[in-house]
């Protein structure tokens, strides 16, 4: 069975990535090569760039810690105070011209356990898997083996055409209906979900009890790549209003193979929503 693709990093997680990055330069500031200033003011204006994005994902209580790193104390230097001086020498300075306390006034140690006080308050602030997530992932391996299970169907008993009688979503949605009633005690086809501008819009399936939403779609000629991509982060921007969904499955069925690059498209439309829910996608 192919795997199901997990949700792309959430912010949290790229974020932290671009700290290790950004330490990495930071790094370079303090070794034997020259000093370039046009690189270090590219590195002060990604670090305040960096900074300020960070601020926007955690909490309230969080954010002051946070600041505390880039700005410093008076005894302990801050990323800000590094970012302005890397090369500042100490005032420490032996006869012999040496610095019995280190060379540099800011140096990059300190200022390396501040960045990692930082990605540990994005890491606490990164939302975890929920149980919901779970159940959509397993929900989505086995609709992925739907056109297997139509297959045996049909050729077992060519009499019922099951596989063959599915033109439309509408006939779909029949089936995976009665799929899901065999797993789930609680199933409401065809919810609504609120909107802000007065209407509302349907998803097809709510499964309140795990606080799972599904999305049926089957592609047809007119059906380009493009076009069901733009139809599923639609449907992703709609669920939050949504009071029984924590996780989103949109599931695609391909009869006709007329996408040529399924799994390429799952991992593409495989996220997290700004709203932090997770929605997975798979095609079969």
């Amino acid at each position: 069975m192919a795997n199901i693709p997990a949700p792309r990093p959430s912010v949290n997680s790229q974020l932290i990535d671009e700290s290790e990055e950004l330490e990495e330069r930071m790094s370079l500031l303090q070794g034997d090569e020259e000093l370039d200033p046009a690189g270090v003011a590219d590195l002060r204006r990604d670090y305040r760039s960096w900074h300020q994005r960070a601020r926007q994902v955690l909490p309230a209580d969080a954010v002051k810690k946070f600041d505390e790193h880039r700005d410093g104390s008076l005894f302990k230097t801050g990323i800000s105070q590094f970012l302005g001086e890397p090369r500042k020498e100490s005032v420490i300075r032996a006869e012999d011209g040496t610095f019995p306390m280190g060379r540099w006034q800011h140096p990059f140690n300190n200022v390396r356990s501040r960045l990692e006080q930082q990605r540990n308050l994005l890491l606490e602030a990164a939302p975890e898997e929920s149980p919901s997530e779970r159940v959509a992932a397993d929900l989505a391996a086995v609709l992925r083996r739907l056109p297997e299970f139509l297959r045996v169907l049909q050729q077992r008993r060519p009499d019922w055409s099951v596989g063959e009688a599915i033109r439309d979503e509408r006939e779909l949605q029949v089936v995976v209906e009665a799929l899901l009633r065999t797993l789930f005690d609680d199933v409401r086809p065809e919810d609504y979900v609120p909107s802000r501008g007065g209407a509302n819009s349907r998803v097809d399936f709510v499964l309140p009890e795990v606080g799972v939403v599904v999305e049926t779609k089957m592609t047809r000629a007119s059906m380009s790549a493009q076009k069901l991509g733009e139809e599923l982060f639609i449907d992703a921007g709609r669920y939050p209003a949504h009071p029984d969904c924590d996780a989103i499955l949109a599931y695609v069925y391909d009869p006709d193979r007329l996408l040529n690059n399924p799994r390429g498209i799952e991992r593409d439309l495989t996220m997290r929503t700004t709203s932090g829910l997770t929605f997975l996608c798979v095609i079969s």
